[in-house]
């Protein structure tokens, strides 16, 4: 199956437009994106480019574990602007981890909204990912499969 990278925050419309056409052309099945934080924008994306296509979306979500994690990444990763609001929360909360749990699984209710699926990407704490699940009301899939 071939998947590809799609990042529906690219600042050049048309651009983010034509990469896509492209790789449906060579072939993808579906996408995954680079970590979701402006959900309008992906719902713009769905709305305008993904729609016609039929081809599975699934919104990049990152666990973010800090207000100084927020900021790194905001520098180091092209592309990504985690908005002042979660980087206050997360600097004004009692547990920023238990934190950054809470609004990970508020993007997961906004992205099943939108897309397809979610890709989670909980760097060095991948146990924290059931529990984001959970929050967001997401069944284990053991549940999901009827006998």
């Amino acid at each position: 199956m071939l998947v590809q990278r799609v990042d529906p925050q690219c600042k050049s419309w048309s651009g983010l437009q034509s990469r896509f056409e492209r790789k449906i052309e060579a072939g993808a099945q579906f996408f995954q994106s680079q970590l979701i934080t402006d959900f309008e924008r992906l719902e713009k994306f769905m709305d305008t480019i993904a729609t016609g296509y039929k081809k599975p979306i699934l919104a990049g979500i990152f666990l973010l574990k800090s207000a100084k994690n927020a900021q790194f990444i905001n520098r180091c990763v092209p592309g990504v602007n985690i908005p002042q609001h979660i980087i206050d929360r997360l600097a004004k909360a009692k547990d920023p981890f238990e934190e950054g749990i809470k609004i990970a699984a508020e993007q997961v209710q906004i992205a099943r909204q939108l897309c397809q699926g979610v890709h989670m990407m909980a760097v060095k704490r991948e146990d924290a990912i059931a529990p984001i699940l959970d929050l967001a009301g997401i069944a284990p899939v053991n549940q999901l499969v009827s006998k």
